[in-house]
């Protein structure tokens, strides 16, 4: 049964948008807004929300899709995670005096999970982080944090990254998610989503964004899903991936002033929570991270003059278990998900053209700055 991608609408206010993500179909959202939803689901699936009164548009086959987009001039342009350790290890030896590139953990599959520290002082009291690739198909998340540290290292002897360095550490992980990624590079896998854990049903992965420990579990929907064949299962447990326990001990060791991950696609910017449409309690918190979220928005529509949307998480759709809520309800640091280009599926959707990886990199270079800045120049409690 082929897998098609659909757009879903409703006029019954019985079927409202919002109640797709509840429904028990194992639906892949890719977009959702109150006017409609874009996702990947087989044909029974589809049949079943047109029987139960919603509007199905077929867009296309997903095999379609992935032949109109995934072209070798685009794969071309993309990190392998072999061809990453390799750039990521030149970076570490061309700087030996401010760059050190750590494994902090390995997946399944036995790949190196790296972490590229940047800074003059070592055990620094002031770190902040940047994440990439939790999910395998979302390739233009690892360019982001790559590109990120490769111009740190460019402009270590310049203002402001010079100071920055000096009293700071940049840590980035572009790829939380090798194997995944590894997976979506083989023929008729572009669009896998998780991980490649052997579930003992017999169907393989689990959500590395749904398997970290804060609200781990409190939801059973589409988009923080217990069934293990669906793209969000959220494991059998709390860090049961060697992959979100890689990042659990990062963080724990190095005790971050700030936590932002790279995902695609939509063009948003995700402060917490994403658990529940409720607001974070504390204002100063909530405060603060709204601002900065409107900063980065603004700073990023400023490059290219593309739009941004800073919201709470639960907004796009409601998710437990996933890196920035856990950052923030841990660790009390502000935290955030940038979902990169494009703005939807028509654009390419998961599957970026390589031509927009360098316009990507730069509308979001001064908003990762910006995040920097906030973090290592921030006062002392």
């Amino acid at each position: 049964m082929a897998d098609v991608i659909v757009r879903v609408t409703s006029t019954d206010p019985r079927s409202p948008l919002a109640r797709l993500v509840t429904l028990p179909l194992g639906l892949d959202v890719w977009e959702l807004t109150q006017d409609e939803a874009v996702l990947q689901a087989d044909e029974a699936q589809a049949a079943r929300l047109e029987a139960m009164g919603y509007g199905v548009e077929q867009l296309q086959t997903s095999e379609s899709y992935v032949a109109d987009f995934d072209t070798a001039r685009t794969a071309a342009g993309y990190h392998s995670a072999g061809s990453l350790e390799q750039e990521l290890r030149h970076l570490a030896d061309d700087h030996p005096e401010i760059a050190q590139l750590q494994r902090i953990g390995r997946s399944i599959e036995g790949r190196p999970i790296l972490a590229l520290r940047i800074g003059e002082r070592r055990r620094s009291a002031r770190r902040v982080a940047f994440l990439g690739c939790h999910h395998a198909r979302e390739w233009i998340s690892v360019e982001v944090p790559f590109l990120l540290a490769k111009d740190l290292l460019a402009d270590a002897s310049t203002a402001p990254v010079r100071d920055w360095l000096q009293q700071g550490e940049v840590w980035v992980v572009p790829m939380v998610n090798p194997d995944g990624h590894e997976h979506t590079r083989t023929p008729g896998n572009r669009l896998w989503r998780k991980n490649r854990r052997r579930n003992r049903d017999g169907t393989i992965g689990v959500d590395l964004n749904r398997n970290y420990g804060y609200m781990w579990g409190t939801l059973d929907v589409t988009t923080s899903s217990h069934t293990p064949a669906d793209d969000t299962y959220v494991g059998p447990r709390a860090f049961s991936e060697p992959e979100s326990r890689a990042v659990r001990d990062l963080v724990a060791r190095q005790l971050f002033g700030g936590v932002l991950t790279y995902h695609s696609y939509s063009q948003l910017i995700l402060y917490p929570w994403g658990y529940t449409s409720g607001p974070i309690p504390d204002e100063a918190d909530r405060r603060e991270m709204r601002d900065l979220a409107d900063d980065m928005q603004r700073l990023i529509a400023g490059v290219h003059g593309e739009t941004y949307t800073a919201q709470q998480s639960s907004q796009l759709y409601p998710t437990a278990g996933d890196t920035t809520d856990w950052t923030y309800g841990e660790y009390d640091v502000p935290s955030f998900t940038v979902e990169l280009r494009p703005a939807s599926v028509l654009a390419g959707g998961f599957i970026l053209p390589s031509d927009q990886i360098q316009p990507c990199w730069e509308e979001n270079r001064p908003a990762a700055h910006a995040f920097i800045r906030h973090v290592l120049e921030k006062p002392e409690r």
